[in-house]
């Protein structure tokens, strides 16, 4: 096996222990050298691959990454012209993601706050998903460019209520997604600026 092979094979083992050791443990009681002694490598090839922050980044981001390879891209609004329906269908499998662990949701979001690390595939994917919106507000009889804005503040909506709402702890605070839910709701109600020549 070759040097950058090795590197490459070390850097997944790395990822996979600490994603293991983030859900078993939870973030804040795993540090990089309880990931370092599961893994049988070194403090500093565990840093090589990088911080506690870093490392769980990258591990949601692999989780992001394989929701969107697998999920139905081809939503479709009902004959009504309801498009609450298509657009939960378009966000669900990332929602059902995040609920599955909110407290490490909300870890994740806490290090992307910080401004420290980026999440490649999130901000990566964030095209893909209002392209998506835009292309089912515009079944409903949206033009075009109405839709293109709207589906920016759909997304937007969408990221701000699945971070406020993961993991604090507060069993009346609402499930991951639900504000969001009333948003798109909200905006089917409204239903602005369809297109006369529809």
């Amino acid at each position: 096996m070759k040097r950058q092979e090795r590197r490459a094979a070390t850097r997944q083992h790395v990822l996979a222990v600490a994603a293991q050791m983030f859900e078993e443990r939870g973030f804040d009681s795993t540090t990089v050298r309880d990931i370092a002694q599961a893994a049988g490598v070194s403090v500093g090839t565990v840093m090589a691959v990088g911080d506690k922050s870093a490392l769980l980044v990258e591990v949601f981001d692999g989780r992001i990454g394989e929701v969107h390879e697998k999920r139905d891209t081809k939503a479709s609004v009902a004959p009504d012209g309801d498009a609450v329906g298509a657009l939960l269908d378009i966000f669900a499998p990332f929602v059902e993601m995040f609920a599955a662990n909110p407290t490490l949701a909300q870890d994740y979001a806490a290090a992307l706050v910080s401004g420290k690390h980026r999440a490649g595939v999130f901000h990566d994917l964030a095209a893909t998903l209002r392209r998506e919106i835009s292309q089912t507000l515009q079944q409903t009889g949206l033009n075009p460019e109405v839709a293109d804005q709207t589906a920016i503040a759909v997304h937007l909506a969408y990221l701000g209520t699945l971070f406020m709402s993961a993991g604090t702890g507060d069993p009346n605070d609402p499930k991951p997604g639900e504000d969001f839910v009333a948003v798109l709701q909200h905006l089917a109600s409204e239903r602005p600026n369809r297109d006369p020549h529809s």
